[in-house]
């Protein structure tokens, strides 16, 4: 016998990788024989620096003109819809007439208000023509005085 194998027991061997042997040697890399920059090729390959509208990290005063150029506005043409101008011709129609309708209520509402007017005008002039010829038919009082009776006289 083999005595009994603990589980939780650490490895008692550790595993070693064996080493590489030495790889391949590199494939050759070809160029071609160097040559003088010239100043067209240098022109050609550079790069402009990036101008951007939103960040500006190094804090460099830009000219108006190349941020503009940046965002490539000049590029594209800007076509307005025609839409527009039916959108703002209906509006402005609508407002006219919606203006015309409040113009016309408000003038129904003057007529309706001088008419009810006109109407308790005549009913107050009705009750005080009846009231006079009530208080002609009754004759002169003789409990008022003189002055109590002028005054009375004075308030119709």
């Amino acid at each position: 016998g083999e005595a009994p194998v603990d589980p939780l027991e650490p490895p008692k061997f550790k595993h070693k990788r064996v080493p590489r042997g030495p790889p391949s040697p590199p494939a050759p890399v070809n160029h071609s024989p160097p040559r003088k920059l010239t100043p067209g090729d240098m022109a050609a390959w550079k790069i402009p620096p990036c101008i951007s509208n939103w960040k500006n990290p190094k804090g460099y005063t830009i000219p108006l003109d190349k941020r503009l150029a940046a965002d490539g506005r000049g590029l594209q043409e800007t076509t307005v819809n025609d839409n527009f101008a039916k959108l703002s011709e209906a509006l402005y129609i609508a407002e006219r007439s919606a203006r015309d309708e409040v113009e016309s209520r408000m003038k129904m509402a003057k007529h309706l208000a001088s008419k009810q007017k006109q109407k308790k005008e005549e009913e107050l002039r009705k009750l005080a023509i009846q009231a006079k010829e009530e208080r002609a038919r009754a004759g002169p009082r003789d409990d008022a005085t003189p002055a109590q009776d002028e005054e009375t006289r004075r308030n119709e």
